[in-house]
C-alpha cells in the first residue's frame, strides 16, 4: 500500500498517527496524574491509553521508515 503513495503523503500519514498518539497520551495518561483537572481517570483507562498511544507512535515510526 505504501508503494503507491508519494513521500509527502507518507509523511502526512505518519504525522497523523503521531498526532493521534499525542492526543491520546494527553487525554488518558496525563489525566491520570492530574485527576482534579480533567476528572478521574481509572487505571484501566490509563493502561489502555498508554498502550494505544505507544502503538500509534510505533506505527508512525514504522510507516515513516517504510516510506523511505
Amino acid at each position: 500500500m505504501l508503494s503507491k503513495l508519494n513521500k509527502i503523503q507518507i509523511e502526512s500519514i505518519s504525522e497523523f498517527f503521531a498526532d493521534l498518539a499525542k492526543i491520546l497520551f494527553g487525554s488518558a495518561v496525563v489525566g491520570f496524574f492530574v485527576p482534579g483537572f480533567a476528572g478521574n481517570v481509572s487505571i484501566p483507562t490509563f493502561v489502555v491509553g498508554s498502550l494505544l498511544s505507544a502503538g500509534l507512535f510505533i506505527s508512525s515510526v514504522i510507516i515513516l521508515k517504510e516510506g523511505e
